[in-house]
């Protein structure tokens, strides 16, 4: 009987910590659905700030995507609020590129580097994880340096569409208030999949 009870007693205390650790994170809410893109936004425990979470299909292959993905020095033609990118490494599965991130006045541009890894070990899904690296380069004149920023895209073949989620969180720092940062977070991962979209089409008909 007090092994039973210890069981049930770790078991509530289980679903305790789970039932907490869901409502601290929060769960994800619809922001916008526009143009067959949704865009999903929830509270990230320990932060201010909200994270994101864009879905959109796409008629394209994973190696088309993966190649606009890895084309850093492009970023600015699709990639919602960037106005400098560059490609400073690259390896078979691993890169890492720089974006700068336009602001609304009066706050000043962001930027960071970003390790983007890419894994294929799943046969039904390609996951890149993306992750903010700081101190990987000095910080630039009249540019705030992020010191947070951590997400992936996750691809998956449905038929002849791929269906592209992209999730991410980032701290953007130097006092902007989150109450303007999250009244505006969907507009980011919805332009840049829109931009995604584009780009991949412009390819395809360019053919």
């Amino acid at each position: 009987m007090v092994i039973n009870v210890r069981i049930l007693v770790s078991l509530i205390s289980i679903l305790t910590f789970f039932l907490f650790e869901s409502k601290a994170q929060g769960a994800w809410e619809m922001d916008k659905d526009k143009d067959e893109i949704k865009i999903y936004t929830r509270d990230k425990k320990g932060s201010d700030f909200k994270s994101f979470k864009g879905i959109v299909l796409i008629e394209t292959s994973m190696v088309e995507i993966i190649k606009v993905l890895r084309d850093a020095d492009n970023y600015a033609k699709w990639y919602g609020f960037t106005k400098t990118s560059k490609l400073l490494e690259q390896y078979k599965d691993e890169q890492y590129n720089y974006v700068e991130t336009m602001f609304p006045w009066p706050y000043k541009n962001r930027d960071m580097v970003y390790k983007m890894s890419i894994d294929a070990s799943n046969p039904d899904t390609t996951k890149i994880h993306l992750l903010g690296v700081p101190d990987y380069i000095p910080e630039k004149d009249g540019i705030v340096r992020m010191q947070k920023a951590e997400g992936y895209i996750l691809l998956r073949p449905l038929g002849k569409q791929i269906e592209i989620t992209y999730v991410f969180h980032s701290e953007p720092g130097d006092n902007v208030p989150a109450w303007l940062a999250n009244n505006s977070i969907a507009e980011l991962p919805f332009k840049t999949l829109s931009g995604l979209r584009t780009i991949l089409k412009e390819k395809q008909d360019s053919r």
